[in-house]
C-alpha cells in the first residue's frame, strides 16, 4: 500500500510542473528517495537525520547543512501540526523536499538549520530537504548499536596487536579480559585491595607514544578503589592486579578507557585504545 501510494505521489508530480504536491496551505513536498524501512518516523525512538535548507535573504540564497541524532524524540519538535503529522508517516531511507514558510518551523528543531544572523519573516518561502538515515525502535537500535561496538572493537584490537607486535611485547603481557598488562617494576610487599585507599601516578599516551595527560608520583592521585569514577576502568581492573611499589604498562581499548565519544576535553579521539603507564605509589593505611 505505502509503495502504491508513493507510485501515485510521482505520477501526480511527474504531471504537475512545480512537482510539488501540497501537504497544507503553507507546507508543499516532493519525494526525492523513496526508502525501504520497515518503521515509521512516528513509530520509532530513534532518528539519524540529515538536512539541508535553502532560503533567499535580499535576493542572496543562503544554504545550510546538517545532521542531527535524536532519542525518545516527539514529532511534534519538527514544527507545525501538519508538518509533524507528514514527516511521522517517513521511513527510514526517505528523502523528502519541503517548502514551507518560516512560521512552519519556526522555533522548532529544524529552525536551528537557518542561517544564523538572517532574519525571516513568517511568509517567507524556506526549502527543506530531509533524509532519514535511520529510522529505529528502542530493540533494533540496541543491536545495532551492539553490532557497531563489536565492529568497533575488532578494529582497535588489531590495532593493539599491532603495537604489540612492533614493540615485541608478545611474550611479555598478561592478558585480562580485553586488557593486556605487564608488570615494568615487580615488588614482594603488600598487595593492592579492592577496598584500599591508594596514592597512585599515572602516565596516559596513544599508540604511538605521544603522551596526553600525566601524574607525577611528587603530586600523586589519591584514591579509593571501590569507589566508581575516579580513574578509568581500564585503570582501575590492572590496580587490583598489583602491589605496593610495583609499576605496569596497560593496554586499554577505548570501551575500558574513554569510550566512544572519547575525552570530555577532545584529547583523546572517540574509539581509541591508549596506553597507561601506572604505579601504586602507596597503600594508604586510614587509621581507625
Amino acid at each position: 500500500m505505502r509503495f502504491l501510494a508513493f507510485f501515485i505521489l510521482i505520477l501526480l508530480a511527474a504531471c504537475s510542473s512545480s512537482e510539488y504536491t501540497n501537504v497544507s496551505k503553507n507546507i508543499s513536498k516532493k519525494l526525492l528517495v523513496f526508502g525501504e524501512g520497515n518503521k515509521s518516523v512516528g513509530e520509532a525512538s530513534y532518528l539519524d537525520i540529515n538536512v539541508s535548507t535553502e532560503t533567499v535573504n535580499k535576493g542572496e540564497v543562503l544554504k545550510q547543512k546538517g545532521h542531527f541524532f535524536l532519542s525518545d524524540f516527539d514529532v511534534s519538535m519538527f514544527g507545525n501540526n501538519a508538518l509533524s503529522i507528514d514527516m511521522s508517516k517517513l521511513v527510514g531511507g526517505d528523502s523528502i523536499e519541503y517548502l514551507v514558510t518560516y512560521a512552519t518551523i519556526k522555533n522548532s528543531i529544524l529552525d536551528q538549520f537557518i542561517n544564523e544572523g538572517v532574519i525571516l519573516t513568517d511568509t517567507q518561502k524556506v526549502s527543506l530537504n530531509i533524509g532519514f538515515s535511520l529510522v529505529m525502535s528502542k530493540d533494533d537500535h540496541m543491536a545495532f548499536r551492539e553490532k557497531q561496538v563489536r565492529k568497533g572493537l575488532a578494529i582497535e584490537m588489531e590495532l593493539i596487536e599491532d603495537y604489540i607486535l612492533r614493540e615485541g611485547l608478545s611474550h611479555r603481557l598478561t592478558r585480562k579480559g580485553d586488557l593486556f598488562y605487564m608488570k615494568t617494576l615487580e615488588n614482594t610487599s603488600e598487595k593492592v585491595l579492592s577496598s584500599d585507599d591508594l596514592a597512585v601516578a599515572y602516565t596516559c599516551s596513544f599508540l604511538n607514544g605521544a603522551v596526553f595527560n600525566k601524574v607525577t608520583a611528587e603530586e600523586p592521585l589519591y584514591l579509593n578503589l571501590s569507589s566508581p569514577n575516579q580513574v578509568i576502568i581500564g585503570i582501575l581492573s590492572i590496580l587490583k592486579e598489583m602491589n605496593e611499589g610495583e609499576t605496569c604498562r596497560i593496554i586499554i581499548p577505548s570501551y575500558l578507557g574513554f569510550g566512544e565519544n572519547g575525552s570530555s576535553d577532545g584529547t583523546v579521539p572517540p574509539h581509541t585504545p591508549i596506553l597507561a603507564d601506572v604505579k601504586v605509589v602507596e597503600i594508604i593505611q586510614i587509621q581507625p
